[in-house]
């Protein structure tokens, strides 16, 4: 009996007493102070420091610093790494071999070979197996089909994606030779996906069974990358009926399909009935003014049709700066009175800077087959009557411009560099261009200017650090972040992996509190490969005054996949870009930062011109 009161005594207590509750998950992996260190070491790509973290007690720090080795990617980290390949923990392991994997060389193959034979976890075999095959693919090791079907076969996932993106990168006359293979792979493929990327292969392969299945594969009832994949590799040897199902094709709701339809009709010549083009522009049910001037400007090649173009690319204009820039260059195409009068006010005034490409496009093609056509003056005396139009580019100090005049003449001969680019209008360029913002400019004209002076390519450096993370800031921001993009067309929903990313996501968050990405377009889209924007110039020729080291994850491009643009390793900056499908040679180049959770049908939809009216942080 006097167990009672005791026990009641107890429970009233119990009763009485505070529930705690548990403390809450720290909102990313960051928030683990003991893996500060190695983020410094990769965020300055101190190889000594993250060799040193190989070593440490925890796992967690080892595995860490492993991982930091795929942002590295320096082959003065061989030794540490393949010292640590032996690491007690799988988990490190595993990231040790995923960083070896894009460093390293044959005498390190070899060993990783050797390694894997050795090996007992799972996890790790399919780490090394992969690991492998990406290395030995990068450097060109893959010379014959058979290899590459061995390991599609045997393979799933991303890795099947990767095998059949090998097998499409092969050189024709291996596809040519092997065709009936890569036939029966494209018609037995039942993942869509996958076969959206085998399908590509098809562009090398003429014949009547090919065309059955790349027509059949671009149907309305086929998912959209595959659709767009067929429709592409339709435009290479083409025939009447890839003719006709293309022309339908240019009419299709999506935008991506009408790109992809209008470039397929381009690429393969097919321009023996231009007047259809013009029936297309007068049923225009879902044609948007850029596709519909792309196709005014297609029929320069029929003289019934281009009169016609000419009159209405003369009296339509766009709104759109983007579509104005197709009607540009469309006119020029099918309008003869279209001279460089009328482009240079385009080109050296105040105008938008898709308008100011389009013009300079225009004008340095003219420029350049003027200094072809054979006439009764010196090959040299022609370079000299064009060069004052580039002097007048690279001295227009506008960065954009810059970029495009080094791409045109980027493999032209040291003779005709020297006058086109003499040292003096070389200094002039340089002059204006900012070391970080103007990066890709200055990159691309030491390229030229190594060329024109008979000096080895150049190696192109890294900037050094200059974007230092907060690490308060970088510990208050929640793994897996949302934000929605409000466009023009629909909103997208958007998560950042800060866990994988930190810097780059740190980044985006903080240019989206700031409002930057508001009223930014989409200036460059590339169907079933990536919809691009965020350029502050908004021709794609623009940055930020730092840049962002490359950070390399676990995660791959895969449809919906949300990356950082770059002009080389550790030269990001604010332009993003996302992923139609899935696009493994991304993978370990560039920095994979987030992926959409919602809105992949607006994805579909946008086009060049469109705009983010607003991007928001969802809290």
């Amino acid at each position: 009996m006097r167990l009672y009161p005791i026990l009641l005594l107890a429970l009233l207590l119990l009763g009485c007493s505070e529930t705690k509750d548990p403390s809450p998950p720290p909102p990313n992996r960051w928030a683990d102070e003991r893996l500060w260190p190695v983020l410094e070491a990769q965020e300055y790509r101190n190889v000594e420091a993250l060799c040193a973290l190989l070593k440490d007690s925890s796992t967690t720090v080892r595995s860490a610093a492993a991982l930091a080795f795929a942002s590295v990617q320096d082959s003065a980290s061989f030794p540490c790494l393949l010292e640590a390949i032996s690491d007690a923990s799988s988990e490190v392991r595993t990231n040790v071999v995923f960083a070896l994997g894009f460093i390293a060389n044959d005498s390190t193959v070899d060993r990783m070979a050797e390694l894997s034979d050795r090996e007992r976890d799972s996890t790790v075999q399919r780490a090394y197996r992969s690991a492998l095959f990406l290395n030995l693919q990068r450097r060109g090791k893959f010379k014959e089909l058979s290899p590459l079907v061995n390991h599609f076969e045997s393979s799933s996932g991303q890795e099947r994606m990767r095998a059949a993106d090998a097998i499409r990168r092969l050189s024709p006359t291996l596809l040519l030779n092997d065709s009936a293979v890569v036939l029966r792979m494209v018609a037995e493929e039942k993942d869509p996906e996958v076969k959206s990327v085998l399908v590509r292969a098809l562009m090398q392969i003429p014949g009547a069974k090919r065309q059955d299945l790349l027509l059949a594969a671009g149907k309305h009832d086929q998912p959209l990358p595959l659709r767009i994949s067929a429709i592409s590799s339709l435009g290479f040897h083409p025939d009447e009926r890839s003719r006709d199902s293309l022309l339908a094709w240019v009419n299709d709701p999506i935008p991506a399909v009408r790109t992809a339809a209008i470039n397929a009709l381009h690429n393969g010549g097919v321009f023996s009935n231009s007047g259809s083009y013009w029936s297309v522009t007068e049923n225009d049910r879902w044609l948007d003014e850029w596709t519909k001037h792309r196709l005014h400007g297609m029929m320069a090649y029929d003289r019934s049709s281009q009169k016609k173009a000419a009159v209405a690319l003369r009296t339509d204009t766009a709104m759109n700066p983007y579509a104005e820039a197709e009607r540009i260059r469309a006119r020029s195409m099918v309008d003869d009175d279209y001279n460089d009068r009328d482009l240079e006010p385009l080109l050296f005034g105040d105008q938008h800077p898709a308008i100011k490409q389009a013009a300079f496009g225009i004008m340095a093609d003219r420029n350049l087959w003027a200094m072809t056509v054979p006439r009764a003056i010196s090959g040299e005396m022609q370079v000299f009557e064009g060069a004052p139009f580039w002097h007048r580019v690279f001295s227009s100090g506008d960065a954009g411009l810059i970029c495009a005049a080094a791409e045109k003449l980027a493999g032209k001969q040291a003779g005709t560099l020297r006058i086109l680019l003499p040292a003096a209008i070389e200094e002039k360029a340089t002059a204006v261009l900012h070391p970080l913002r103007d990066l890709e400019a200055l990159l691309l004209l030491e390229q030229l200017v190594a060329t024109r002076d008979e000096l080895p390519s150049p190696t192109a450096a890294a900037p050094p650090f200059n974007h230092p993370i907060d690490p308060v800031e970088l510990r208050a921001l929640k793994q897996g972040q949302q934000y929605r993009v409000v466009t023009n067309k629909g909103e997208i929903i958007i998560a950042s992996d800060v866990n994988e990313c930190p810097g780059t996501s740190l980044m985006f968050d903080s240019l989206v509190s700031a409002g930057y990405y508001n009223g930014k377009a989409f200036h460059r889209m590339v169907p079933n490969f990536v919809v691009q924007g965020g350029c502050p110039r908004g021709d794609g020729f623009g940055g930020m005054p730092w840049t962002l080291r490359t950070e390399i994850g676990r995660k791959l491009f895969t449809a919906g996949s949300v990356g950082l643009a770059s002009a080389g390793r550790d030269t990001e900056s604010c332009q993003f870009f996302i992923t139609h499908s899935a696009t493994p040679h991304l993978d370990g180049r560039y920095t994979r930062f987030g992926e959409v959770v919602s809105g992949m049908d607006v994805v579909w939809m946008l086009q060049v011109g469109d705009v983010m009216e607003k991007v928001e942080r969802i809290e």
